[in-house]
């Protein structure tokens, strides 16, 4: 027989705000959630410069810690190892998923309170892993942001068949790599097609790269963003 207890953790963020608006408005939210052997300071350093001065800004950190081997035959080797983090595995997924939603709702209630961000005018972030439990909360929860902002990364594998999706009221903007080893060219053209049909409004480039962040993306991110608020902004409630 297999039991369960439940305990709580703590779950860890970085978080940057801009000083108050003179105007007094409240300052959009960006929420960055890093890739697979990521964390929150690495993701902190690209979501700083998408952000720049016109946002809050939050790196969330994945709840599941592991070592990553450094040295070349794979094996950890004692003070030659770092932790990398990751938002969950095939063992039990809906736990995973639920806690990533109930995680993301608290941070946007969070920033609202404590940080004067505007929940009328929340974006998400994601690198690799992380797209895709992203992709489940928009679409899970189709009013709740304005837009999402995916990199090098998939869909849910149960998009078709998962009744809780639902066509969004959030715009997206997805970055794909011509050179990833883990999302061909032709699964991305699939993921573009299937995204259009349930994003409010869906931007889907290409770059000349492998399975990372590009640098150079960084430019359209914080234009689109831009636009997106200037003509989006009353979309998500």
């Amino acid at each position: 027989m297999e039991g369960f207890l439940t305990s709580s953790i703590r779950r860890y963020y970085e978080f940057e705000v801009p000083p108050p608006r003179r105007d007094g408005a409240r300052w959009p939210l960006l929420i960055a959630l890093h890739g697979y052997e990521g964390n929150k300071d690495s993701m902190m350093a690209v979501a700083r410069r998408v952000a720049g001065a016109d946002m809050a800004v939050i790196s969330f950190q994945a709840p599941n810690q592991f070592f990553i081997p450094q040295a070349a035959d794979g094996r950890v080797q004692p003070g030659n190892r770092r932790v990398g983090f990751g938002w969950g595995t095939t063992f039990r997924m809906e736990e995973s998923i639920a806690l990533h939603h109930q995680n993301i709702r608290a941070l946007i209630s969070l920033a609202s309170k404590r940080f004067h961000a505007d929940r009328k005018k929340v974006f998400l972030m994601a690198f690799s892993q992380a797209c895709s439990y992203n992709y489940r909360f928009v679409f899970t929860y189709p009013k709740a942001v304005l837009g999402a902002i995916s990199v090098c990364g998939g869909l849910p594998s149960d998009w078709d068949s998962n009744p809780r999706f639902h066509a969004a009221r959030t715009h997206v903007l997805h970055i794909a790599a011509t050179q990833d080893e883990w999302y061909s060219t032709e699964k991305n053209l699939e993921i573009r097609r299937m995204l259009a049909g349930r994003a409010a409004s869906l931007d889907f480039r290409f770059y000349r790269t492998s399975h990372k962040f590009p640098r150079p993306a960084i430019h359209h991110i914080r234009n689109w963003i831009a636009k997106t608020l200037a003509h989006g902004g009353q979309t998500a409630g």
